[in-house]
């Protein structure tokens, strides 16, 4: 017996000692910094993560078709959203067909995949576009996919519907859907959609990508 006190004591000792294990470094640093402290270890260990945004400004209010260009102050937008997400680009981008949630969706990178804008609309950003992907397609894609990180460009009420999907009901309205959409004047929103075990979680990062209208 007194012959395994010695090893039973260096056992303890190291045990004491141990570290706990540290958590691999996060991808997107700078993202992470913005989130909400009472988020912020849950996104840490999520395996997936799809980012929603409504388009940046556009070059009037009153503009709603689909070719309706950003406005100077929405290309800033598009500009500051892209430095909040870095390098590498998204694994996966996708975007109603209108030209505002297109341009808005290239912070993410060139190779936007884009769905309606409404359904059964095939009409594009361009004149010559025929659109045929829905945007369930779109939604069951994403569901499905193996992508880390995934970015989507949407509309007032299209943003809505995707958090909707995901994360519930309840939880969307928790970050700013009302009646199934958000504010007039909520723009620069990134709606953080995180997979925890399995199960999707919504925060948002409030107007980190707005900028003032002079730019």
């Amino acid at each position: 017996m007194r012959a395994f006190l010695p090893s039973l004591i260096l056992c303890a000792m190291l045990a004491s000692c141990a570290r706990p294990e540290a958590l691999p470094e996060f991808d997107r640093p700078a993202l992470l910094e913005l989130a909400p402290a009472d988020s912020a270890a849950d996104i840490r260990t999520a395996d997936r993560h799809i980012l929603v945004v409504r388009h940046a400004r556009k070059v009037s209010p009153d503009c709603n078709e689909l070719a309706c260009p950003l406005s100077a102050q929405g290309e800033a937008m598009v500009a500051r959203l892209d430095g909040l997400l870095g390098l590498p680009d998204m694994e996966q981008v996708l975007a109603s067909a209108a030209c505002r949630t297109v341009r808005t969706a290239e912070a993410g990178g060139d190779a936007v995949i884009v769905h309606q804008a409404a359904d059964g609309l095939e009409s594009g950003c361009d004149a010559e576009d025929i659109v045929t992907r829905s945007r369930a397609d779109a939604l069951a894609d994403a569901a499905a996919s193996p992508a880390r990180w995934t970015l989507v460009a949407e509309h007032s009420n299209t943003s809505c519907l995707w958090l909707s999907q995901f994360a519930g009901l309840a939880a969307s309205e928790t970050v700013g859907c009302t009646d199934g959409r958000l504010a007039d004047a909520a723009y620069g929103d990134i709606f953080w959609l995180y997979r925890l075990d399995g199960a999707w979680q919504v925060t948002v990062l409030p107007a980190v990508f707005e900028v003032d209208a002079a730019g």
